[in-house]
């Protein structure tokens, strides 16, 4: 059974031009976005997020574990993502100062 797996929250990306941004709403969307858009090299973490995203569309995984995969691929990609769709457990801290 496909299904565009509606996502809650959507994600912007800035994909190619200083800016300008892609709105993904949907398992569908992002899966569109990994084969047609996907501005940097495909490493493991695409490459996870191209079966997870897959799999959600083909109703065997959930939209949440879709955008959560898709959202670590840009992350580690260094594809900038506008703020306020980072889900707290994927944002890296910088150090606290030693003083």
């Amino acid at each position: 059974m496909l299904t565009n797996g509606t996502w809650q929250e959507p994600v912007s990306l800035e994909l190619h031009r200083i800016g300008e941004f892609r709105t993904i709403r949907s398992s569908l969307e992002a899966l569109d976005c990994l084969l047609t858009d996907w501005p940097a090299e495909e490493d493991r973490f695409y490459r996870d997020a191209l079966m997870i995203c897959r799999a959600a569309v083909d109703g065997k995984s959930t939209p949440e574990l879709a955008r959560d995969a898709f959202i670590v691929a840009a992350h580690e990609s260094c594809i900038y993502m506008k703020l306020g769709y980072f889900i707290p457990d994927f944002v890296i801290e910088p150090p606290k100062a030693a003083f």
